[in-house]
């Protein structure tokens, strides 16, 4: 994940791997030290140090907190929360009406998904089409998950009418 903004003539870059979790911070092109788990040193022209220190997360929007102030990388306004949750609508379903197959698949591929719109969301795409594409991972991953459940839960069925043909 890639985030810019530009503030009183400094263009932040942020980075962050979401395999790795390795975060790295730019100011103006010049990468800046990292001294924590979430803090970064500037040296300035002066010779004196400042700090700046990440805050949030991808979910809930990333800002930075300089000397200066805060700068705000990503901030989710309201449809965002609802374009990044809204496919794990399908975990209400999975849990009250599929039991712990159903409920698990369900979990797994509704976090799935709001982690795919949360990246779309931070793309560089238009909003209809981010929305268009939010609503497609909704859909898709409550499909998936459904007719996963199905196709394992008939084999479970299958294999237990195999062992015993004269319960069921």
């Amino acid at each position: 994940m890639q985030l810019t903004a530009e503030v009183n003539g400094v263009l932040y870059l942020y980075e962050e791997n979401f395999w790795t979790g390795k975060k790295s911070l730019t100011a103006n092109g010049v990468p800046l030290t990292k001294t924590g788990k979430r803090q970064f040193s500037v040296t300035k022209e002066d010779g004196t140090v400042s700090y700046i220190t990440v805050k949030g997360s991808f979910l809930s929007g990333i800002s930075l907190l300089t000397s200066e102030g805060e700068v705000v990388l990503v901030k989710n306004k309201w449809y965002d929360w609802v374009l990044i949750f809204l496919p794990m609508v399908g975990i209400v379903v999975g849990v009250a009406g599929c039991g712990a197959l159903g409920g698990g698949l369900s979990a797994l591929f509704g976090f799935l998904g709001a982690f795919v719109n949360a990246t779309l969301l931070r793309s560089k795409l238009s909003m209809p089409v981010k929305i268009l594409l939010c609503i497609v991972v909704f859909a898709v991953a409550n499909v998936v998950w459904f007719l996963l459940y199905l196709v394992i839960a008939n084999a479970i069925l299958d294999a237990v009418a195999g062992i015993l043909p004269n319960v069921l």
